[in-house]
């Protein structure tokens, strides 16, 4: 209101100053230089305000640069010092990258220098020294990065790595849940609290961390699926060890809801339930998990249910059993390995000339006509050789034509095992983890990428089988030095991937 008033008291003046020399004519001359000018009184009053004006805004202007010069030429230092400064930091960065930790020590201090921004020069600074093997220095860098809240993040990983290169766990674990705190979206945040939480024990957080990392993308659902199941059946592993059945019914569900084709799930699920009375449940698990993933174990299992079978029954059963995947080279073997307990040669030998014939119509290839309605799985291997040299030997005691058939198992592709597909190792058990890399949820049941020729240890013109047909494993060839393993225990094939 009072600045209304005031404004209407100008223009008022104003006003009534033009209206003044408008009752009041006059003449005004001026002579400047042999010229004489002459205006009237309001003329002379527009160019009189004219100049005022001029004269103000020149006035202004000049009054501004005075003040200002001092801080413009303050902020063209400032802003060539940034310059430099960035510039230092930016080769710094590409310093450590290349490995030159001399160069990167030098810039991160003319960085330090420069800049006013101490945040921005830490992490090149712990990097230098990192580089340069001063981890009490990299620490100590990233420590003060925490009390940043720009740099808090950068800090939190840095401390996270150097925790993981030194073996401390524990102390990864705990600097990833507060970096999980800070961005529970980040995609390595969540990858290492996985991993972290599975390595020393808390499986629910780990399970918890797959579920976040398909929700955010962080990881392929299906990926993080198979691991849920992976997790949830180890739980489930643990529980039944410790007599805990319906707990381990329970997770062994979820395993098995998760990824049907996780036999040691499927295998744990069928244990648990007949544990728990509950034999209807596991019979029907058996049941559909042929179709889905034909492996021996499933069929052994199947019919360990019926344990007072006659031989002659679990054939019997075991062909019902396989009827769904009755072409696929495991339903074959296992009905020809069946068919020789109970002393069935017909039968067993049928399954195999079987196995042989789609064998031979893969080796064919995609083009023949004569594939037949074979799997592609079905290649020959070690198995499918020592089941024929026990059929010839069994059934006519022809220790000639087994003898033939134990040199084509060694010369033969290798039996499936469960590979893994990190590091091509091979083991005979499935577990969360490979024995050789550690690597969890690497081991899959396919054929390995490569293994050592065998060669055979013969008695008296018989083979000697070790073990079951199914799993029985021919002795490695003896090298200079050394002795054969002819001892009753399993002998050991080594594997060793092709890379």
């Amino acid at each position: 209101m009072i600045r209304a008033l005031l404004l209407f008291l100008k223009i008022a003046i104003v006003v009534g100053i033009f209206v003044w020399f408008a009752q009041n004519p006059g003449q005004f001359s001026m002579q400047w230089m042999g010229y004489q000018v002459d205006f009237n009184n309001a003329a002379f009053l527009v160019v009189l305000v004219v100049f005022a004006i001029v004269v103000s805004i020149v006035a202004y202007l000049i009054w501004r640069f005075i003040l200002n010069a001092p801080g413009g030429i303050g902020a063209a230092r400032r802003e060539r010092r940034r310059r430099k400064g960035y510039q230092a930091l930016t080769q710094g960065m590409v310093a450590v990258a290349a490995g030159e930790s001399e160069l990167a020590n030098r810039l991160s201090r003319k960085a330090d220098a420069l800049l006013e921004e101490p945040p921005l020069t830490m992490l090149l600074s712990a990097q230098a020294a990192q580089l340069n093997g001063d981890d009490t220095a990299a620490r100590r860098y990233f420590e003060a990065m925490l009390e940043n809240e720009e740099t808090r993040f950068f800090g939190l990983r840095g401390l996270l790595m150097q925790a993981q290169r030194s073996g401390d766990t524990q102390a990864a674990l705990e600097y990833t849940r507060k970096a999980h705190a800070m961005k529970p979206k980040s995609e390595w945040v969540l990858t290492n609290l996985f991993e972290l939480s599975e390595e020393t024990g808390d499986l629910e957080s780990a399970e918890q961390a797959l579920r976040q990392a398909a929700k955010y993308k962080a990881m392929p659902e299906a990926e993080a699926t198979r691991k849920r199941a992976v997790i949830q059946l180890t739980r489930a592993r643990t529980a039944h060890q410790a007599g805990e059945i319906q707990n381990a019914l329970t997770w062994a569900r979820d395993a098995h809801s998760l990824a049907p084709d996780l036999i040691p799930a499927t295998l744990l699920l069928a244990k648990a339930a007949m544990d728990a009375n509950r034999r209807r449940e596991a019979v029907k698990t058996l049941e559909k998990a042929w179709p889905v993933a034909p492996h021996p174990d499933l069929a052994r299992a199947y019919l360990d249910l019926w344990p007072d079978d006659s031989e002659v029954q679990r054939v019997s059963r075991l062909e019902k059993y396989v009827a769904a995947r009755a072409d696929h080279i495991e339903s074959r073997l296992i009905v020809a390995e069946i068919s020789l307990d109970a002393r069935l040669w017909g039968e067993a030998r049928g399954k195999l000339n079987q196995a042989i014939e789609a064998a031979g119509n893969h080796a064919e290839g995609p083009g023949s006509d004569k594939r037949g309605q074979a799997d592609i799985s079905d290649i020959p291997g070690r198995r499918l050789c020592r089941l024929m040299a026990r059929l010839e030997q069994e059934e006519h005691g022809d220790g000639d034509a087994a003898r033939q058939w134990l040199q084509r198992a060694s010369e033969a592709a290798p039996d499936t095992a469960w590979v893994c597909n990190s590091c091509g190792a091979a083991a005979t058990q499935w577990d969360p983890h490979c024995g050789a890399c550690a690597t969890f949820d690497s081991l899959r049941w396919q054929n390995p990428p490569h293994v050592e020729a065998t060669h055979l240890a013969l008695e008296h013109d018989e083979p000697k089988l070790v073990g079951s047909s199914s799993d029985a494993v021919l002795p490695p060839p003896a090298r200079p030095g050394t002795t054969a393993n002819g001892s009753g225990g399993t002998a050991v094939i080594a594997g060793t991937a092709q890379r």
